[in-house]
């Protein structure tokens, strides 16, 4: 590529007035494409018109499509990072090496980056992190997650006034000294995740509130294995202004510990308690209703509670409720959501009540119920609620013009006796619609998924096993969706049509699930990763596939064969 690609480059955005920003997309991440691949040609002057902003794309993407070796570290070096960046994203990297951190962390202008992300790098030792967080004073993100060789003498180097949050979720290998150490380099941390580090302790949190104290705002210890009494007491005492709390799955919970966060919480807006069993039993199962009068977003999924009237009496305090996930709850049943609906229904705006197959407690009376009560919502899921429902009620949600353009998450999995009607009107009337889930529905054609190229805001879509869908109707679509994750497993119809037009049109798709289509090519789903801005996940597994096979059209026939 000649200098001039880099002047078209830099003036893209002088043009972007006489053309749809659509065109104007594609001709920029087009560009950005062929300057990373052709980074080794261009010589330094030229690429001193590249801003921050392109030079971080093009790395992303060289990241993104495994383009990154030893031979273009030094390409990179020289050319994208002789001014300052701001972010860096490595993101199932699995090329990045330590060697290639330590040449990028000795660039000369490489210390000013605000955001750094480093997902499942599986290369990435304690010395490369080291080496790429020295000296960096600006940051106010760090993400090291699921880095399998990451242990505390990897963390001590990040030391930054202005860093805000950090995420170290999956990385099983730090342990509480590392938190410690990381805290007391950032006093002005506000938001902590620690998702399934199982190598930490209470004592880590403990560390986290009195370093932080009233500074701590979020706080996600997902997976941790038991929170005592004196873990409580210090997120009281330390950190009144906590805002945000998640206990999923945490089944060595503290009663009386818990209770005193509750009773003491007046900031509290989100609290997840998922999967936990301390509200199982007398006299503490009324603790429960003792939850912070504060919350906005309140997530009991799987929740073993000891009775029905305990969780009713819980639930109708919170009235600032707005959020409200109570999926797969024994204790819940139909006349118990009514009276829970009849007094908090009003102001919720998301509702999740899936997976209740397993526990058979819910029909067609809690559809009612929902439709009657709730006229705020904006997300609605019933996934798994039942195999017998026809959810005939959510026609006057859905035909409603006012309470159906609110809605942008709808989630009605597995409802195999569903009234087709009530899929009309959706699609017809929830125009606003951002992800749509419609798996295992029989009736779910071809024409119905057609009607939804009017939903324009569409990104996510989820029609699993559908076996009705073919190319058209997904084709129809991807002219005019801009999708990041599609569920197409087991829509055997589907060739190669379909994944070559999603490379044409689709370039932020960022994950595709397409298992059972045997009609679909490797080949193809290659050409498709190659055409994605970011590195794109992909589940196709199908029995016998030649790994080479490739569909292309028929001249005479005018369809798609394989070849």
């Amino acid at each position: 590529m000649s200098s001039s690609g880099i002047l078209i480059f830099i003036n893209l955005n002088q043009i972007s007035c006489t053309c749809t920003s659509n065109m104007v997309l594609k001709l920029r991440e087009l560009l950005i494409k062929q300057v990373a691949i052709n980074l080794p040609y261009f010589s330094y002057e030229s690429c001193q018109c590249l801003t921050a902003d392109q030079r971080e794309r093009i790395l992303r993407w060289l990241a993104s499509h495994d383009c990154l070796s030893t031979p273009t570290i030094p390409h990179i070096t020289r050319n994208l990072l002789s001014i300052p960046l701001y972010s860096l994203e490595f993101y199932k990297c699995n090329q990045l090496t330590n060697n290639m951190l330590i040449e990028i962390g000795k660039a000369s202008h490489f210390s000013r980056l605000k955001s750094l992300i480093i997902h499942q790098c599986n290369q990435v030792q304690d010395s490369g992190i080291r080496a790429i967080t020295k000296g960096q004073l600006s940051l106010e993100y760090v993400a090291l997650r699921k880095l399998t060789n990451l242990t505390n003498a990897g963390l001590d180097g990040i030391h930054s006034a202005f860093l805000k949050e950090i995420d170290f979720r999956w990385n099983d290998k730090i342990q509480d000294h590392g938190i410690f150490v990381v805290v007391s380099n950032n006093l002005n941390l506000r938001s902590i995740r620690l998702v399934n580090c199982h190598g930490l302790t209470g004592q880590s949190v403990i560390h986290v509130a009195q370093n932080l104290a009233d500074k701590l705002e979020v706080l996600d210890i997902e997976g941790l294995k038991v929170l005592d009494a004196e873990v409580f007491l210090n997120l009281v005492d330390y950190c009144p202004n906590i805002r945000s709390l998640n206990l999923f799955g945490i089944l060595n919970l503290d009663a009386d510990g818990l209770f005193t966060l509750f009773v003491r919480s007046t900031r509290m807006i989100q609290i997840n308690l998922s999967y936990t069993t301390c509200f199982l039993q007398e006299p503490v199962a009324d603790y429960i209703c003792c939850l912070p009068l504060s919350l906005v977003d309140l997530c009991l999924s799987g929740t073993q509670v000891y009775s029905t009237n305990i969780l009713v009496r819980a639930l109708t305090r919170l009235q600032h409720l707005e959020h409200l996930r109570l999926n797969g709850l024994a204790t819940i049943s139909d006349d118990a959501l009514e009276k829970v609906l009849s007094v908090i229904g009003g102001r919720l705006k998301t509702l999740e009540m899936n997976g209740y197959i397993t526990v058979g407690s819910l029909t067609d009376r809690s559809v009612d119920h929902i439709v009657s009560h709730c006229t705020s919502l904006e997300q609605l899921s019933l996934n798994l609620l039942s195999f017998t429902s026809t959810l005939d009620s959510l026609y006057n949600l859905f035909s409603s013009s006012t309470r159906a353009l609110k809605l942008h998450t709808i989630s009605l999995s597995s409802f195999r006796n569903i009234n087709e009607q009530i899929l009309w009107c959706l699609v017809e009337n929830c125009l606003n619609i951002r992800l749509l889930e419609l798996s295992g529905i029989p009736s779910v054609n071809d024409a119905l998924i057609s009607s939804l190229r009017h939903c324009k805001n569409l990104s996510h879509l989820n029609i699993k096993g559908c076996k009705q869908i073919t190319d058209q109707s997904i084709c129809d679509l991807l002219g005019v969706c801009r999708f990041i994750s599609l569920v197409l497993s087991g829509c055997f119809q589907l060739t190669d049509k379909s994944i070559l037009a999603m490379a044409h049109t689709q370039p932020f798709l960022e994950e595709i699930y397409i298992s059972g289509c045997i009609r679909i090519s490797p080949a193809a789903v290659r050409y498709l990763q190659d055409n994605t801005i970011r590195r794109l996940y992909i589940d196709h597994k199908i029995p016998n596939a030649l790994p080479d096979a490739l569909m292309a059209r028929n001249l005479d026939t005018g369809l798609f064969e394989q070849v």
